[in-house]
Formats: C-alpha cells, structure tokens, sequence
C-alpha cells in the first residue's frame, strides 16, 4: 500500500515538471505582432490571427508560417526536416566546406545576401555572433568582387591579418586571432566592425538550437537558422 507520505512525494514531482512549452516565435507582422516578440516561447495552444496577421515560428521539426484570419494549432504534425543538410546546421564546419544552409526557394524575395548556414559570421555590421568552436571560425563577406585584406584585432591584443581573393566569399579566421570567445574588431572596409563572439554548447534538435542562440544575444544567426529549415 503507497502511504501518504509516498503519495505526497510524487504529487511533488509531478509539480515539478514543467508544462510542455511551445515553439519559437522568429518573427510577426499585422494588427496582433506586438503579441509576438523574435524569441518568445509561445505557449504549447491553439493561436489566432487576425486578417492580415503573420508569423513565423520554429520548433524541433523547423520553420513553419501561419497567416490569418484562423486558429491554427502549432503543434500540429509536420514532415520533419531530417535530411543531411538540415543536421549540418546544428555542427559547425570548417569554412572550406560552409556550404549548407542555402536558402530554401518560397517565390518571394529572399532580400540581401546572407551567410551560408548557422555558424560563419558576417562582416558587414558589429554583432554578437555565437561559435561551437573558437578555434574553427569562418568570416563571410557579401561583396566578392576584389581582392580585400583585414587587420583583425583580438580584446587581448592578438592581431592578424586575412585577405579575400577576388570572387572570395568566406574564410577562416587566422589561428593567431581564433581559439576563444570574445571581442574581434575588423578593419579594412568603410567602417570597422566588432564581433562579440560567445561560445555555446552543441544542441540536440534545431529548437534547442533556437533557444540557445535566443539566450545569447545571437539574434541574427537565430534569424538564419529560421530560415535554412524553412518549411514549404
């Protein structure tokens, strides 16, 4: 016979466990967007949108938009992006083969350029950008067409230079300037840049992804995670 004593212990632990959370919100737009901030975990219910509402969540299964008007249910069963290039995003490569995360045709405008992937960092404007590994860190730049050599400055002191080829889009941050997070500030364009680079953990699923990124400050990769497991 379970005793009392027994029984409270496990009406204890079932209070402890969280309720099941919802997905992520990457973006909204329309009359109710103020409800949905880039981040939020929404809670794991039924969601209703107005005429003219969007929103764009991410889950452990990818990216998937809902427009109103309606009621949708987001954790409604969906193909789940199990292939090659969509569990590359959740490890980090060498930059000589950042070549995933292309992104997934939808018919619209996809807008500027971006980075291949989760894990190269951007050059065009200061950031804080999250790495798996300091050491193996890839840079990317947007415009190709000459030949451009950076001065890169570590908090530290370290410095090192790295030059682009003509046609060149990514390339690895020299060893000299790589190996642990902080602050990297790049001359040698218009403006100099600073990276605040944070390291983080691997995750199991592109949710966990989602929310770490969210939880460092890393909203831009965050953004493009969104994006290369888009579902259509």
């Amino acid at each position: 016979m379970i005793s009392i004593r027994q029984m409270l212990l496990v009406a204890g632990m079932l209070a402890a466990v969280p309720a099941l959370a919802g997905p992520l919100v990457v973006r909204a737009a329309g009359p109710s967007a103020a409800q949905f901030k880039p981040g939020q975990r929404l809670a794991d219910a039924p969601v209703t949108l107005k005429a003219g509402d969007s929103i764009v969540v991410l889950d452990a299964r990818g990216t998937r938009s809902f427009s109103g008007p309606g009621t949708f249910s987001l954790a409604a069963p969906s193909a789940a992006a199990g292939d090659v290039a969509f569990a590359d995003l959740l490890i980090q490569k060498p930059a000589r083969r950042a070549r995933i995360g292309a992104v997934r045709a939808t018919g619209q405008d996809q807008g500027p350029p971006s980075p291949p992937g989760v894990w190269t960092l951007d050059i065009r404007a200061s950031d804080t950008v999250c790495t798996l590994d300091p050491a193996n860190i890839a840079l990317w730049r947007a415009d190709t067409a000459a030949a451009q050599t950076l001065t890169i400055t570590r908090d530290d002191g370290a410095t090192a230079t790295l030059t682009f080829g003509a046609g060149q889009a990514t390339a690895a941050l020299p060893a000299a300037v790589a190996g642990r997070p902080g602050a990297l500030t790049i001359k040698g364009s218009k403006t100099a840049v600073t990276l605040t680079v944070k390291q983080v953990a691997a995750a199991a699923d592109v949710e966990a992804l989602g929310m770490t990124l969210v939880e460092a400050g890393c909203q831009s990769q965050f953004q493009r995670l969104a994006v290369n497991t888009l579902q259509n």
